[in-house]
Formats: C-alpha cells, structure tokens, sequence
C-alpha cells in the first residue's frame, strides 16, 4: 500500500513532465494509507437514506476519500456523493492534475449542476528543485500565480496547501514568510490561504513544536489552518486545546475517526475513539465554518464509507 507521502516525494520527478500525484499527501509512517479496494466503478446509485436531524449544516467531503473510483468516473462518483447529502466539496490534484484534468470553470458546473458547491482545493509546497510543468502541477513554489488564477475561475474560498516538503521545515521563519506572502497572493485573488497539518508538524524544529510555531509566527489575517482532527489527535495532543488556544484560526477542519484498535488507521465515523461531538462542538465555538469528510483506510468499499460517514455527521447534534 503506497501512502502520500511517497506521492509527494516523486512529484518533483513527475512535475517535470508527467502526471502529478495527490498534493494531500500523507505524513509519517502509515499516515494516509491507501484504501485497499480495487473496484473499477462507481457502485450502483444510493440515496441517502439518513434523516437528517443534525445541527451541523452542510456537509462536505475531501474527495482523495474516493480516489479508487473517481479517476475513473468522475461525474458518477460526484453524483454519488451528492445523493447521499454531501453538499461541500474539497478537490485534490488527481492523475490529471487540478480539478482532475477539468478546465476550472467546467469543474466548477459540474458540481454545481449537482448541488455541490467547491469550497477548497489541495496543493502541495513544492520544492525548490522541483519545477511544474504548467498550473496544474503547479505548487506554491512554481507556477503558482497561475495555480491561484485558475483556482479563482472556480469561485472557491480557499486554496489549501497540505503538504510542507521536508526540505522546508529547517527553517520556521521562512516557511512563516512563505506562507504569508503566499497569503497575500491568495487574497488578492479573492480567496483565502490554508494550510493542513499531518503528524510531522508536532514534532520539534529547532526547540519549538513546527505547528505551534507556524501559527504563532503568521498573520491570521493572511494565514489560515485547516485542522486534520486525526493527525492531531493521533500524535497525542488535543484537538480542543488548539481550537480554544487558537481561536478563529482553524475555519476548515478534516473529520476522520481513528480505529478503536490501531490508532494508525482510520474508520468510518462515529465507529472509533475520537469524540466528535464534543470536538466538532469546540470546533463551531471557535469559528470553523466548514468541515470536510476524509477517510484513507477501509474495510469496506469507499462509496459505501462515504455514505455511512455522512449518515452519522446528518444526524448528530452539538
């Protein structure tokens, strides 16, 4: 099973002038395992069946959740997602790159032609090294005015960085100066900057903890996180604890449950040891507007993992 990391890690080889691999890359380990089902389409449609009698609002999907099918029928899996609820809708680089290999605005009616609404899309840092073929292997190191250009044709919010290459993390005052002056380019095109932590940012650099750090050395005005609950919560630290310290810095977060027996996997929601409700609660008083589905390890096929994740998140009240 590969993991996003090693996508990551080959982009600079692939930016070059082959296809690029996931930009919501994976951390350490077994972070972000790949799902282990082969199928080659989308299951038969399914409406949701759930009664939504939640408080949560709209809610969305990291659409890496259903990378097996979704390279392969993009229209049909969308439709899926759509049938079961979802309403919210955060894209990753596929095979073919951004917005799986669609002209932006084509993206854009698609969804909307489906009662799907983009909300934010995953990028990756780049490196130094590394050079992007064209916008849509573009990083926030290359090629990246046209990356945010073409993103803003979409009319999302926000552009999500969600991996920092390591080659970047010696060095917090300049990866804070990147992520600031990558704000600044960002807003000015009416969209907002996030970044998305893994498990690496809770370690130490130079004395301090990398995410600590990072939010404490950005401008909130031009910097944003998106919180993935699990990474956090799998390295040990509190999820609630960051969104009280931090308050309105977390206006995304990534909901994936961690499985009850082996905390490097993740499991449908509402079947694992992370207390959603009393997170995604802090979560709404700390001013997080969005809230995205992601799941990276299954036992069962994805589509019907997807389905069961938004049944519990209609129906839970905070």
């Amino acid at each position: 099973m590969s993991n996003r990391r090693n996508f990551l890690k080959s982009a600079t080889a692939l930016a070059l002038g082959s296809l690029i691999l996931p930009a919501c890359n994976s951390g350490q380990k077994q972070e972000q395992a790949a799902g282990t089902e082969t199928g080659t389409g989308v299951a038969a449609d399914s409406t949701s069946t759930a009664s939504a009698t939640g408080n949560l609002g709209a809610i969305g999907i990291q659409l890496y959740s259903v990378k097996d099918v979704i390279e392969q029928d993009l229209p049909g899996t969308l439709k899926q997602l759509a049938n079961y609820g979802y309403k919210e809708i955060e894209a990753y680089p596929g095979q073919k790159g951004h917005y799986f290999g669609q002209e932006p605005k084509e993206f854009k009616k698609m969804l909307n032609d489906l009662g799907l609404e983009l909300v934010s899309s995953h990028f990756g840092s780049g490196s130094k090294t590394a050079k992007a073929a064209d916008w849509r292997q573009g990083t926030m190191l290359s090629n990246f005015q046209e990356l945010v250009d073409k993103a803003a044709e979409t009319g999302q919010k926000y552009l999500t960085c969600s991996w920092l290459d390591e080659s970047l993390r010696k060095d917090l005052n300049a990866v804070a100066d990147l992520f600031n002056k990558s704000g600044e380019i960002i807003n000015k095109a009416g969209m907002k900057f996030a970044y998305h932590n893994h498990s690496f940012e809770f370690e130490k650099v130079g004395g301090q903890v990398l995410y600590d750090a990072l939010l404490q050395k950005t401008d909130p005005k031009l910097v944003n996180y998106e919180m993935d609950i699990y990474w956090l919560a799998e390295t040990g630290n509190d999820p609630i604890a960051y969104l009280n310290k931090y308050k309105n810095r977390f206006p995304l977060v990534h909901v994936k449950d961690m499985d009850k027996q082996d905390k490097s996997k993740n499991t449908e929601i509402g079947t694992g040891s992370i207390d959603y409700k009393s997170i995604l609660r802090a979560a709404k008083d700390n001013g997080t507007e969005h809230l995205f589905v992601e799941q990276e390890s299954f036992t069962r096929p994805s589509l019907e993992s997807m389905k069961m994740n938004y049944d519990y998140l209609a129906s839970l009240s905070i």
